[in-house]
């Protein structure tokens, strides 16, 4: 950032000074950037749940887009309604300008997609702009479109009402990060999460993946099982022992055909 910075305002090239490089990168030693908290799968349901409609549904949406679809507040505000194909019990929704360049789609269906109704069905008359998300009050829609900003305090608002410690943290990236790692919690690979998120780096993509409690279990389970379960975990090494050495016997057997056959011929 810092080399972009400079670059684009004096024309300078940081990258062709190397002491300073050096000494930048001694100072960024055990740097760690603020990232924003994510909320678990136990707090979406809660909110969604008891959070009441005629206040939150707005934000119940905006919730539920940004984590189906591990979108940016910018890729929530700017959704029209001819990005989303309606099929009665399913949306399909399409996210053709993003960040990166990079269009993307995902779906909402089940019990998200009833909550997608209740909030098209009061969207008003005549309305000027396309945009989808319109602001909320009272029960009732007006013709005002959200924007950006408004929609990246919706995590805090949500932090607020489920009484989360240090709700300033959930900011408008609080959305993709939760998607990401809910993603790779529930075993999605780094080719899936890339994909999902448009992300064309793995290690990017992998920096919004919360290092949540639920890979620290499955870490634990792991190394534990054979400590615990050594009669299971022996077995196991037994069977592909044995599917090992029965291979390595048909290959000698093979090797012995061969040459009495080769010997036979001479």
């Amino acid at each position: 950032m810092l080399k972009t910075t400079i670059n684009m305002k004096h024309n300078i090239n940081i990258g062709t000074y190397p002491k300073l490089q050096a000494f930048l990168k001694r100072k960024s030693t055990g740097f760690k950037s603020k990232k924003s908290k994510v909320l678990t799968s136990t707090d979406i349901k809660k909110f969604i749940d008891e959070a009441p409609n005629i206040q939150y549904l707005v934000t119940k949406v905006v919730l539920i887009f940004g984590i189906t679809g591990a979108c940016r507040r910018e890729e929530l505000s700017n959704i029209t309604i001819n990005d989303i194909q309606d099929f009665g019990s399913m949306l399909h929704i399409k996210l053709p300008y993003t960040k990166t360049n990079c269009s993307r789609s995902f779906t909402i269906e089940g019990e998200f997609y009833d909550i997608f109704k209740k909030y098209i069905d009061l969207r008003p008359a005549n309305v000027q702009s396309d945009r989808f998300f319109l602001n909320y009050k009272n029960g009732k829609c007006t013709k005002q479109v959200i924007g950006k900003n408004k929609i990246g305090n919706m995590p805090k608002e949500i932090a607020n009402y489920l009484n989360l410690p240090d709700p300033q943290a959930y900011t408008g990236h609080s959305f993709r990060r939760t998607s990401a790692t809910l993603l790779a919690d529930s075993g999605g690979d780094i080719t899936t999460l890339k994909r999902h998120g448009g992300w064309k780096s793995s290690q990017i993509a992998e920096g919004y993946i919360e290092d949540s409690i639920n890979n620290k279990k499955k870490i634990f389970n792991q190394i534990t099982e054979s400590i615990t379960n050594p009669s299971s975990t022996q077995t196991t090494n037994d069977v592909n022992y044995g599917a090992s050495t029965s291979k390595a016997s048909d290959v000698d057997e093979k090797k012995k055909k061969q040459v009495s056959a080769e010997m036979f011929s001479i």
